[in-house]
């Protein structure tokens, strides 16, 4: 066994986690022979729980029990009784910076945009990437490689037990078309309208098509709403299963209509034809969909957006006009669209 010991660090939200894993498989081509770990929050650990080429996935809890100095100096410890010989942090605050020097890791890789980028032994830039694979790919710059020659595809992998769940929950359902709404967003400026979705249910429902709610507990009001306009008729999941349960029901769904949010990110593992909604936020930002048929949808034409790089609980204008003046029409449409393109490739025979 290879005594090279290797982490990667990526402590952001949910979907900057499933943006992550192309740099495993890069590490893993870069040094075939290392043992590679991962450091993630608790909400993320399952997104790379069953990763092949992981040996181990350590929490770092540090919204919880582990925040605050006490909790930096007791994770620190604990990397450091693993004896990494190098790190690559994707994630590009101070604290994480702190956190990797403390933990005396001799090769520790980071961003020149770092906050804490002097407390790195070696740093490369990202931002002239334009897709956050491609820039967080920007990491193995440090060790004289490219985005263009690494592999960049996102990767999210599951158990027999969420395939059990899969299997039970499909084989209930006729031969129907699955189509997945993600209804939600941890910033109140990325969330689509209630109504758009409920409109966007009713089109898939009148077609004919088995519809699903995706998200997690903090999306369950506005999913209630949408289950509630037809009840009966839609297939309600949101805060009621697992994370790595809910990647199992984007796996089949036939196209996913989804905030700029984790979802958006899932479909793209598994290749799911994806329309995109962006209200505050911009896919130029570098999150849209990866290697998927897609399209993204937003309001044009308007001054305030977008009015920040992450979204807001606040509309700086009042007038939430990226939210509201967004159309089902303009969805569904976009919706039909992706469809008919992966309709095509499939009878094609060409990938999705």
């Amino acid at each position: 066994m290879s005594s090279d010991r290797i982490l990667i660090v990526q402590t952001g939200f949910l979907g900057d986690v499933i943006l992550t894993t192309p740099v495993i498989r890069a590490v893993h081509e870069r040094y075939p022979d290392a043992q590679i770990s991962f450091l993630t929050t608790p909400a993320a650990e399952p997104l790379v729980r069953h990763h092949p080429l992981l040996s181990q996935v350590f929490v770092f809890d540090k919204r919880g029990k582990e925040s605050g100095m006490r909790g930096l100096f007791a994770v620190a410890g604990r990397l450091r009784d693993q004896n990494f010989s190098r790190v690559f942090s994707l994630h590009k605050s101070l604290r994480t910076a702190a956190l990797l020097a403390l933990a005396r890791i001799p090769e520790r890789f980071g961003f020149r945009e770092a906050a804490g980028k002097f407390l790195y032994t070696r740093t490369a830039p990202r931002r002239d990437r334009q897709h956050d694979v491609e820039r967080n790919l920007a990491i193995l710059r440090n060790v004289g490689m490219e985005p263009e020659q690494l592999p960049a595809t996102i990767e999210v992998h599951l158990s027999s037990v969420e395939e059990l769940f899969l299997d039970r929950f499909l084989r209930s359902l006729p031969p129907r078309r699955l189509v997945g709404i993600a209804p939600g967003s941890v910033w109140l400026t990325k969330r689509w309208t209630t109504e758009g979705f409920i409109d966007v249910a009713r089109h898939f429902l009148e077609r004919g098509d088995e519809v699903v709610l995706i998200g997690g507990k903090d999306d369950r009001e506005a999913a209630a709403a949408i289950e509630a306009a037809y009840p009966g008729r839609i297939h309600n999941f949101v805060g009621q299963v697992s994370l790595l349960e809910s990647a199992a029901l984007v796996s089949k769904l036939s196209i996913l209509i989804t905030n700029d949010s984790a979802p958006l990110h899932l479909a793209s593992a598994f290749s799911i034809p994806t329309v995109a909604l962006f209200c505050a936020t911009v896919p130029e930002f570098g999150f849209g969909p990866w290697k998927t048929i897609s399209e993204t949808v937003g309001v044009d034409g308007l001054e305030c957006r977008p009015c920040g790089r992450h979204g807001g609980n606040r509309c700086p204008t009042g007038t939430h006009a990226c939210r509201l003046d967004l159309r089902s029409v303009a969805v569904i449409a976009a919706a039909e669209r992706v469809l008919e393109r992966a309709g095509s490739s499939v009878l094609d025979g060409q990938e999705a």
